[in-house]
C-alpha cells in the first residue's frame, strides 16, 4: 500500500494538499494548522498533494518512481563511436504500456492541478514549459530557422507525437496525426480540448518560437477523433 507522509516542521499550513487531493486522502486540522492523513487507502499515487505543496513537505512511500527513458540518438550513436563499444545501453522497460498508461494518470493530474491554480493562465504555463525545454534540452546541433525547428520538432517529438507542418506567409499550421494525449483521453473518457491538449498547444508552440527563433502567436485550434491542427501567426 502506498505510504503518504508530512514532514510538519516543513508543512506551512496552505492546505493545498487537502484541497487538491481527488480521493480525500487529508483533512485540514485546522487548530494544529496542519494536514492529517485521515484516509491512507484512498491515495492511488496521483501525486497531486505533493506536485501542488510549496513546501516539499509529502512523500509518498512503496510507490515506484518514474524513469526517465529520454535518449537522443544522436548523442547515443556519438557515444558509440567515441568509446567503441555500442555506446550505452538503452533500458526498455518490459511493462512499457503499463508505464505509459501510469504517466497518462499522472500528467491528468498535473494538469489538473495547474488549471486549479492558474485558471485562465494555463496556456503561460505551456509556453513557458515549451521555452524551457527548448532552452535546457542539450543540442548538438540547434536549429538555425523555423523550418529546421519543425524538422527538429518532427524527429524529436516521434513517436508519442506525429507532426507535419505548412507555412504559408505568416501563417503556421501544424497537423498532428499520432498523440499519445488523445490516445490517454480516449483511455481515460476524458473530453479532447480539456487542460492536458491547452497545454500542449501552447508548449508546441513555445518550444517552436525558441527554437525557430521567431514570436508566434496562437490563433486557433480544432480537435478530431483522428487527427488535430494547430495554427499560429508569426509576429516578427
Amino acid at each position: 500500500m502506498i505510504t503518504v507522509s508530512i514532514d510538519e516542521k516543513a508543512c506551512v499550513g496552505c492546505s493545498l494538499c487537502a484541497d487538491a487531493c481527488p480521493t480525500g486522502v487529508f483533512t485540514f486540522d485546522a487548530a494544529a494548522d496542519l494536514p492529517r492523513v485521515s484516509e491512507p487507502r484512498e491515495c492511488f499515487g496521483c501525486l497531486s498533494c505533493s506536485e501542488i505543496c510549496p513546501a516539499t513537505a509529502i512523500s509518498h512511500g512503496e510507490l515506484p518512481l518514474s524513469e526517465s527513458f529520454y535518449h537522443d540518438p544522436y548523442a547515443l550513436r556519438l557515444a558509440g563511436l567515441l568509446t567503441g563499444n555500442g555506446g550505452p545501453r538503452v533500458h526498455v522497460p518490459e511493462d512499457r504500456a503499463g508505464g505509459l498508461a501510469d504517466l497518462g494518470v499522472r500528467l491528468l493530474s498535473v494538469a489538473w492541478v495547474l488549471k486549479d491554480i492558474m485558471g485562465n493562465g494555463l496556456p503561460v504555463v505551456g509556453t513557458i514549459a515549451g521555452r524551457t525545454l527548448a532552452n535546457q534540452l542539450p543540442r548538438y546541433q540547434p536549429p538555425r530557422n523555423l523550418p529546421e525547428a519543425l524538422e527538429l520538432a518532427r524527429r524529436e517529438f516521434h513517436p508519442a507525437w506525429e507532426l507535419s507542418a505548412r507555412a504559408e506567409g505568416d501563417s503556421l499550421s501544424v497537423e498532428i496525426g499520432g498523440c499519445v494525449l488523445r490516445d490517454l483521453c480516449a483511455r481515460e473518457k476524458v473530453e479532447l480540448g480539456g487542460e492536458l491538449c491547452v497545454l500542449f498547444f501552447n508548449y508546441l508552440g513555445g518550444y517552436l518560437s525558441h527554437m525557430g527563433k521567431t514570436r508566434l502567436k496562437p490563433v486557433g485550434a480544432t480537435r478530431g477523433a483522428e487527427r488535430c491542427a494547430y495554427q499560429w501567426k508569426r509576429v516578427d
